[in-house]
C-alpha cells in the first residue's frame, strides 16, 4: 500500500515539473538558509560549556556612576580573591587572570609579538578545561618568570624542539622566561583566548594590596547546591569594609559622602556561560558576542522558514483545485477518505523529503562561504545532536502535514457529485487566506530591506563620522618602550625622512585610552573619574586635535610638566565655562603616589577615543615619559608600504632587534564595530535570500492565476485589449498585496530599528522616510518583475491556443 502511495506521489510530482520545481527549490532554500543560521546560534551558545563545572562558575566585575558618567567593568581588584577564599564558604575554588594585550618575546635571533598573554594563578589547569599537554599542571605556573606556551606558539619559536625548559626573553626589558608547559590552543568557543600564560608571581600587581586599583579577571566557582545570591550578598559587603577605607584614605571623604555626591559603585557577577552573549563590555578578553544579535539572527531564520513554508502551504491548496476532480473519480469507485488523506499528506511529505536532501547539499556548498561571512569555523556537529534531529524530524512532520492538510481533509470531505459537478471549483480558486499569506510574506522581506539599509547607513555613518581628530594616515607603532634610550635619536631619525610629518610618544592612542582615575578640582570636593592620557608635546600636531581654549604642551615653557589638558566634557563636568589660568586638577598620575595639584593649560574639542556606542567620557591629558607604550606617526598620503618599509629599517636601526609591530588608527576604529558589519552582511545575504524565496511563490502564484484566467485573457485580446491593459490586469492584484505588506511594514520597521537597534549607539544615524520609501519600491519593482513574466507571457500567446476547444 505505501509503495503505491510513494509511486503515485512521484509521478504526480513528475507531472507538474514547474510548480513541483518552486515548491522544492524554496523550501530547501528556507531550510539551508535556516539551518546555516542554526548552526550559528548552536556555536555561540556552546561558548565555555567545555569547562568543568562550568555552570558553577562566575566572575566578578564592577558597575556604577560618578558624576553621571557611567562604567561598567570586567574587572576587579587583586586582594579580592583572597577575601573570597577567606570570607565565603559557599566559594570552592578562585583564581585571577591578568592581561597584556601584546607582549613582546624575543627567542635567539626570532622576535615576535604575541596578541594575547594571560598572566595566571597557580590553579589554572584545575579551575579551567584547557589541556596541559607537556608539562606539570600543578607545578607549571608556580615561581616567578615562568610561562606556558600554545601548541602553534611553541611551533613557532621551536620548530618540532623541545619546548619545556627553554628560556624567552618578554617584554621590553627583555626578562628571562622560562617554557614550564604547552597547552593546547584554546577552543574557538571559549571566550578566554591566549597565546602565552604568565606566571602570577611574574608580574608585581598581582601583590597589589590596593581595594580600589581594579586591573584582575576574578572567577570563583561555587560548591554545587549553593546559592549564588549568598556569594552576591557578601561581595556587596566588600564595599564598606574594603573599599570604603581606601576612599577615605585617598580621597579624604567617607564612602557615605562619596556616596552623597551622587556617586555608586558595586560589584556585578557574571555566571560564567552568560559572559560571552550577555557581558556586553569593551574590556573582554576576546571580543565578545551579542545576545541581542542572536535574537535578531533566530528571528531572521524563523522569518525565511515561514516564507518557504507559505510558498508551499500557497501553491499546495492553489492547485488542490486541479486535484477535485481525481479525489471525485477516486470516492466514486470505492476509495475510502481515509486513504485519500494518507495518499495527499504522503505527496506532501515527499516533497519535504525530496526538499531536506536539495537542503543539505545547499548547506554543504554554503558553509565554507558563510564561514567567511560570519568569522567563524562551524561545521556540521550539530546533527550528531539528537535534540535538533529530533527537531529537523518534526519540522518536517508539521511542514508536510500543514501544506497536505487541505487537500487532504478538504478535498476528501466532499461527495463525489459535487465534486465531478464542478461545484467547489469557484470556491478554491480565490482565497483570502492565500492573499494574507502573501501579504506576511512581503511585509517579512520589505521589513528585512528596511533593517538592511538601516544597518548599512549606521556602518557608513560610523566610518564617516568626523571623530574630532585626523585619524586617516596615522601609524600606531606599538612597544615603543623597547627603544630605551635610544627614543629621542629614533624619533629624530625619523622626522628626517621625507613622508613624515609628525610622531609623538603616548601611552596609549586612539581608540584604546582606556586607563583611568579619580580626580577633583581644588575649588571643590567633588570627585571626578576621568580617562587619563599620558602624550608628550607632539601630539596635537600628530593627531591634530582641535583647541577651543588655552594651548598645548610646549617645549618653551618647562612648566608644563606639571599642566594638564582636559577635553569640553571633563571641563564643563568640573563646572567651568572659561578658562582663566587658577583652574587647577589634583589627581595620582603615578601608582602609589600621594594626590599631585596641575595647572589647566588648554581645553580639546571633545573626540571619540572609544567606540561609536559610547558618549564621549571626561578626558585629562598630562605629559608623560619618553619613551612611552606607542607612538603616533603621522605619514604624508600616498604609497604607505614605503614608508612603512623605511620605518621598518629605522626601527631595526634603534630598538635592538624587538619585533616591529604597528598598525593604522583608522583600522583600529574600524575593528571597533566588526560585529555590526558583520551582522549587516549577514543580514544583507539573507534578505536577499528571503527575498527570492518570496518571489519564488509570487511566480508560482503568477503562474498558476494566468493559467486560470487564460481563456479570460484571450477572449480580451481578441475582442481588442492591449498588451499593457491584460498585463496590469494580471498584474495588479499582487502589487496591490505587496503595497499592502509595505504600508505595515514600514511603520513597524521603522520602531523595531529605533527602539531596539539604534538606541545602543550614542552617535548614531536616522531612519528617514526617503529610506523607507526606497526599500518599499525595492519590493513593489521586485514584486512586478516577478509577475509580469507570467503576465507577459500569457498576454503575448495567440487567443486561438486557448479558444479552438470551445
Amino acid at each position: 500500500m505505501w509503495k503505491n502511495y510513494l509511486k503515485i506521489a512521484y509521478r504526480n510530482v513528475l507531472k507538474s515539473k514547474v510548480y513541483s520545481g518552486i515548491n522544492i527549490l524554496g523550501l530547501s532554500l528556507g531550510m539551508a538558509a535556516s539551518i546555516l543560521i542554526l548552526i550559528y546560534i548552536v556555536d555561540e551558545l556552546s561558548y565555555d560549556k567545555f569547562h568543568p563545572n562550568a555552570e558553577l562558575i562566575y566572575r566578578v566585575g564592577m558597575q556604577g556612576s560618578m558624576n553621571g558618567n557611567e562604567f561598567d567593568m570586567p574587572f576587579s581588584p587583586a586582594p579580592m580573591a583572597q577575601a573570597i577564599k577567606d570570607e565565603i564558604p559557599e566559594a570552592a575554588d578562585v583564581i585571577r587572570l591578568g592581561l597584556f594585550r601584546t607582549m613582546p618575546v624575543r627567542y635567539e635571533e626570532k622576535s615576535f609579538t604575541e596578541p594575547i598573554t594571560l598572566v595566571a594563578d597557580p590553579n589554572f589547569f584545575d579551575f579551567f578545561g584547557f589541556d596541559l599537554v607537556k608539562g606539570d599542571p600543578k607545578t607549571a605556573l608556580v615561581g616567578p618568570n615562568r610561562v606556558i606556551l600554545t601548541e602553534s606558539a611553541a611551533k613557532r619559536y621551536f620548530g618540532e624542539e623541545e619546548a619545556i625548559g627553554k628560556v624567552l626573553f618578554r617584554g621590553s626589558d627583555k626578562t628571562a622566561t622560562e617554557v614550564t608547559g604547552v597547552v593546547v590552543d584554546p577552543p574557538h568557543n571559549s571566550h578566554i583566548d591566549f597565546n602565552m600564560i604568565l606566571s602570577g608571581d611574574s608580574w608585581s600587581y598581582m601583590k597589589d594590596p590596593q581595594w580600589s586599583s581594579n586591573n584582575l579577571y576574578t572567577y570563583y566557582r561555587i560548591h554545587p547546591g549553593s546559592d549564588p545570591a549568598k556569594v552576591k550578598t557578601i561581595l556587596d559587603g566588600f564595599i564598606p569594609k574594603y573599599f570604603g577605607p581606601e576612599v577615605q584614605r585617598f580621597l579624604g571623604i567617607s564612602l557615605e559622602a562619596f556616596q552623597e555626591q551622587g556617586n555608586r559603585f558595586g560589584y556585578v557577577v557574571y555566571p560564567l556561560l552568560d559572559i560571552h552573549l550577555k557581558s556586553g563590555t569593551a574590556e573582554e578578553i576576546k571580543p565578545g558576542g551579542s545576545i541581542q544579535y542572536l535574537y535578531i539572527f533566530g528571528a531572521v531564520a524563523l522569518f525565511i522558514i515561514l516564507i518557504a513554508c507559505i510558498n508551499f502551504m500557497n501553491l499546495s491548496t492553489a492547485r488542490a483545485s486541479n486535484r477535485a476532480k481525481e479525489v471525485g473519480v477516486r470516492k466514486a469507485v470505492g476509495a475510502e477518505k481515509s486513504r485519500l488523506v494518507i495518499q495527499f499528506l504522503s505527496e506532501s511529505f515527499l516533497y519535504c523529503l525530496i526538499s531536506w536532501v536539495v537542503a543539505l547539499v545547499f548547506i554543504l556548498l554554503a558553509l565554507y562561504p558563510f564561514n567567511q561571512l560570519s568569522g567563524k569555523e562551524l561545521g556540521l556537529g550539530i546533527f550528531t545532536n539528537p535534540l535538533i534531529l529530533l527537531g529537523i524530524f518534526g519540522f518536517l512532520v508539521s511542514v508536510g502535514f500543514l501544506a497536505g492538510s487541505y487537500p487532504a481533509f478538504y478535498l476528501t470531505s466532499f461527495s463525489p457529485v459535487t465534486v465531478l459537478k464542478g461545484k467547489i471549483r469557484s470556491g478554491v480558486k480565490r482565497s483570502n487566506f492565500r492573499n494574507g499569506l502573501v501579504v506576511f510574506q512581503f511585509l517579512i522581506s520589505i521589513c528585512l530591506i528596511i533593517s538592511s539599509m538601516v544597518v548599512y547607513k549606521q556602518l557608513r555613518f560610523m566610518q564617516e563620522k568626523n571623530l574630532g581628530f585626523q585619524k586617516e594616515n596615522v601609524i600606531d607603532l606599538l612597544h615603543t618602550r623597547a627603544l630605551g634610550n635610544n627614543a629621542e635619536a629614533f624619533k629624530q631619525e625619523l622626522l628626517s625622512q621625507t613622508g613624515f610629518v609628525a610622531a609623538s610618544y603616548a601611552n596609549t592612542l586612539p581608540p584604546n585610552i582606556d586607563w583611568s582615575s579619580v580626580f577633583k578640582t581644588t575649588d571643590t570636593q567633588q570627585d571626578f573619574l576621568c580617562n587619563l592620557n599620558f602624550v608628550d608635546h607632539d601630539q596635537q600636531q600628530a593627531l591634530g586635535y582641535e583647541l577651543v581654549q588655552g594651548r598645548f604642551f610646549s617645549r618653551e615653557f618647562p612648566s608644563d610638566t606639571g599642566t594638564v589638558i582636559l577635553n569640553e566634557t571633563a571641563f564643563r563636568q568640573m563646572g567651568w565655562t572659561t578658562l582663566d589660568g587658577s583652574q587647577k586638577v589634583s589627581g595620582f598620575w603615578n601608582v602609589n603616589s600621594e594626590p599631585v595639584e596641575r595647572t589647566v593649560i588648554g581645553v580639546m574639542r571633545d573626540f571619540n577615543f572609544e567606540s561609536l556606542r559610547a558618549t564621549v567620557k571626561p578626558l585629562i591629558m598630562t605629559l608623560g615619559p619618553t619613551p612611552n607604550n606607542e607612538m603616533a606617526i603621522r605619514i604624508s598620503p600616498g604609497n604607505p608600504q614605503e614608508k612603512i618599509a623605511q620605518l621598518e629599517q629605522l626601527w631595526k636601526k634603534h630598538a635592538d632587534g624587538a619585533a616591529f609591530e604597528y598598525t593604522f588608527i583608522d583600522s583600529n576604529f574600524a575593528t571597533l564595530f566588526q560585529a555590526e558589519a558583520k551582522m549587516g552582511k549577514i543580514i544583507l545575504v539573507f534578505t536577499v535570500l528571503a527575498i527570492s524565496i518570496a518571489c519564488l511563490g509570487l511566480f508560482g502564484l503568477a503562474a498558476y492565476t494566468t493559467e486560470q484566467r487564460s481563456k479570460e485573457i484571450s477572449i480580451r485580446k481578441a475582442l481588442g485589449a492591449s498588451m499593457s491593459h491584460l498585463v496590469t490586469i494580471l498584474s495588479k492584484d499582487f502589487i496591490l498585496l505587496v503595497l499592502i505588506a509595505f504600508l505595515i511594514a514600514g511603520p513597524l520597521s521603522y520602531f523595531l530599528m529605533e527602539k531596539y537597534w539604534l538606541q545602543n549607539f550614542a552617535f548614531r544615524t536616522s531612519i528617514d522616510l526617503v529610506l523607507v520609501g526606497i526599500s518599499g519600491l525595492i519590493s513593489i519593482v521586485i514584486a512586478w518583475l516577478t509577475v509580469s513574466f507570467q503576465s507577459f507571457k500569457t498576454a503575448a500567446s495567440n487567443p486561438v491556443d486557448y479558444l479552438k476547444n470551445e
